[in-house]
């Protein structure tokens, strides 16, 4: 699976789940251990 290159403060878009369309910023994230 490739790695998803996302960040702190970047803007995303939900795909699927009961919020599909909705947008939002990433406030944290965590790598795996």
């Amino acid at each position: 699976m490739a790695k998803l290159q996302i960040k702190k403060g970047d803007t995303v878009v939900v795909i699927s789940g009961k919020d599909k369309g909705k947008q939002g910023t990433v406030i944290a994230t965590e790598p795996k251990k």
